[in-house]
This record gives C-alpha cells, structure tokens and sequence, in this order.
C-alpha cells in the first residue's frame, strides 16, 4: 500500500512536468519509483529517528539517457523533489541537501537504471514550502508571513492579517509563532501561539497550507 501511495504521487508530479510521451521501455516514474526504494533500503536510525541518504546517483543506458535529452534539468529537479517528498511523508530527515546526479553507463541495457545512494553531510538550509508550489529559505533574519506586501512570504488572502505569523531557526530546527493575527495560525489542526516544528507538521494559515523542511 505505501509503494502504491508513492506511485501514485510519482505519476501525479510527472504528469505536471513532462508533455512529452516517453515510449521506450523506461519511463520517469519507474526512475522515481527505483530511486524511492533505495531509500527506503539504505536508511539509518539516528537517536532523532530515521535518516534518509541525500545524494543520489542515478546510471542510465545510452538509449535511455538520450531519449530524455532536453529535460534532463526537469527530470533531475523533479527526482529530488521526490526525495524530499518521500522523505516528509515518512518521517525521514537528512544530514544535508538533497542532491540528484543523473550518468550514462554504456553497459547499461535500455530499460534498466542502477541507483546508488549516500549519505553526505552539509549546512542545514531549512525551507518554507506552501501547497502553491512556493518555497523560501529560513535564514539568520525571521521569515515573516502575511497580506502585507513587505513580508517575506506573501499569502494574498482576506483571512490573513498582514503580518501574520513568523518563523526564526533554533538550535532544534525551525519555530513559528503566531503575531496576535485575527484568525490563528494553525499546526496540525490547532491553534498556537509559538510552537517548534518537525518536517512532518501541517501549518495552516488562511486557506493555504505549509510545511518546513530541515535540510
């Protein structure tokens, strides 16, 4: 059923990426579906729990490799988010950023992909990433969300005070705490004032949906 549910996610995010029909014999979700395997096969338990490798390396046939030419940049970028993707959904972290490499090995028939993976660390760079597809880094300075147009991460939304709600890195990882907005700030379904974050969180603000991602 989880390998199912991974699919199904793989199918829904390609589709959005790639218009053109792939007719040899290896698609992009089987790539996906490999690298998400392998995953989940070389995982680490740390005392923080699951640790997921970051770095991926990703061989293709000749045949294969130049059937994708022209979207190698999507296809690269749309494998790391599923990384990250199938990361959040598990519970996994990582110990630095995640990092798709795509190579072409002549000994590779059409139709198959070698998957190799690793863990490899690296400053953690937290990330605010919204249900429309937008992302913004967490730095030193607080990310501050809101109506207002001189906020970080703009949320254009009646129900959304103008400054809303702030997120700032700690020693942990990431906090939020809400600015005395008129409708709440919402983490899992409840209400906060100032709470830390796991990757795994669901922050909700006006109708829009958000979660942080450690590395």
């Amino acid at each position: 059923m989880v390998l199912k549910g991974v699919e199904n996610r793989l199918e829904r995010m390609f589709e959005k990426t790639f218009s053109r029909p792939f007719k040899s014999s290896l698609q992009p979700i089987e790539i996906g579906t490999r690298i998400v395997r392998e995953v989940d096969l070389t995982r680490r338990l740390s005392s923080q729990g699951p640790i997921s490798p970051n770095e991926i390396r990703v061989w293709l046939g000749p045949a294969d490799a130049a059937r994708f030419e022209g979207f190698q940049k999507s296809l690269v970028s749309e494998l790391e988010e599923t990384v990250r993707q199938h990361a959040v959904s598990e519970g996994f972290s990582f110990v630095g950023p995640v990092k798709v490499e795509v190579f072409i090995d002549d000994d590779i028939k059409a139709g198959n992909v070698e998957v190799k993976t690793e863990f490899v660390g690296g400053e953690s760079q937290p990330r605010l990433i919204s249900s429309d597809g937008r992302s913004v880094n967490i730095g030193e300075r607080p990310v501050v969300i809101g109506r207002s147009p001189e906020v970080e991460f703009v949320i254009n939304d009646s129900n959304v005070s103008r400054r809303h709600a702030e997120l700032w890195r700690t020693n942990e990882g990431v906090a939020i705490r809400d600015l005395q907005s008129t409708n709440g700030t919402y983490v899992n379904g409840h209400r906060v004032s100032a709470v830390s974050l796991s990757p795994r969180d669901d922050i909700t603000i006006g109708t829009l949906h958000l979660r942080i991602e450690l590395a």
